[in-house]
């Protein structure tokens, strides 16, 4: 399938550097932040919150009103003591989460079941960027595992338990106007520059030099772009939205997401990503919009990148190979359910 938006598919420096050239083009926001989209009464989730991105993301959601809880895979409790001072809220919870671990992940929705946790947003936020080839608890190649699977698992078993407010997956009524669940992915323009998804080697472990890691990444973030455009027709698929789901890249963040960058990189990294790359508080503005603004309310499937809506690439835009997508994902996941 042909798409000009998919012309830099292998080429993840092309697309980097096409990201950080986006930082400087003049483009139509989608709209504009306002200090009055308050959160208050809402129960907001933000996976990876305990530093960069996601710990932006958690302080605005509690300066907003809204009750953050925050999933982590490390950072408790010292980074939500961090965001409540912050934030001067404390209406600030942290809950223990490895998208790497299959088990872990049912863990974490148990111990939100059990308490009575009905979440109104959750931002899946936790990403990385190994120097090295990793594995996942499953043995699936770790990015995939992290980016794709896991928050595949993670979403899967929240609307399953009713752990996400108004899931028609519980049963519940419809949601009220102005109250619809919001699911948000932070993706990355570097899934137009992943290698093009393959059903039957999904998710197998490959090698890759520290620079190819890159495209790996870009390849895992083009399968949960897919999951994320599939996941919002099968929650809506009449003309109601009971379950917004949308997608956005923050565009290049100044944060520790290269943190496992080879040493002989990260003076280089940590100069140009000062110089050039927003920081984590500036780079929230998507998720922050998305999350909380109400000249979204009602819509869904929506891509943005930085603060312009834009169309995906034409894989994770493609209903059938969503279909095939989520079929070949259900059975990597039960092959382990056991």
């Amino acid at each position: 399938m042909s798409d000009k938006n998919n012309s830099t598919y292998g080429n993840p420096v092309l697309a980097t550097l096409n990201g950080i050239v986006d930082l400087f083009r003049h483009k139509e926001p989608i709209g504009e932040i306002r200090d009055s989209d308050r959160l208050d009464g809402l129960t907001c989730l933000v996976t990876g919150a305990n530093s960069g991105l996601g710990k932006a993301i958690a302080i605005d959601f509690a300066r907003r009103g809204g009750h953050v809880i925050m999933a982590c895979r490390s950072g408790i409790p010292e980074a939500g003591e961090e965001v409540k001072q912050a934030s001067g809220s404390d209406k600030v919870d942290m809950v223990k989460l490895d998208l790497s671990d299959i088990q872990a992940i049912r863990a974490c929705c148990a111990t939100l079941k059990q308490q009575g946790v009905r979440l109104d947003r959750v931002v899946l936020n936790a990403g990385l960027v190994p120097q090295k080839p990793l594995k996942t608890k499953q043995g699936f190649e770790m990015m995939f595992g992290v980016h794709a699977l896991g928050n595949r698992v993670f979403v899967q078993q929240l609307l399953h338990d009713g752990s996400i407010a108004n899931s028609s997956f519980a049963e519940s009524p419809n949601a009220e106007p102005g109250k619809i669940p919001r699911i948000v992915f932070v993706s990355s323009e570097t899934h137009r520059s992943g290698t093009p998804i393959e059903l039957d080697s999904l998710g197998q472990p490959v090698e890759y030099s520290a620079m190819g890691s890159i495209a790996q990444y870009g390849h895992s973030k083009l399968v949960m772009t897919n999951y994320a455009m599939e996941l919002s027709r099968r929650l809506n698929p009449g003309n109601t939205v009971e379950v917004a789901v949308h997608a956005l890249c923050p565009g290049p963040i100044n944060s520790n997401i290269a943190r496992e960058a080879p040493k002989a990189f990260k003076p280089i990294l940590k100069a140009v990503m000062g110089l050039m790359f927003a920081s984590p508080e500036k780079a929230a503005r998507p998720a922050i919009y998305l999350s909380s603004s109400p000249d979204v309310e009602g819509q869904t499937g929506l891509y943005v990148h930085l603060m312009v809506k834009k169309d995906a690439a034409a894989q994770a835009l493609d209903p059938q190979l969503g279909r095939a997508v989520w079929t070949r994902m259900q059975t990597l996941i039960d092959a382990h359910s056991h």
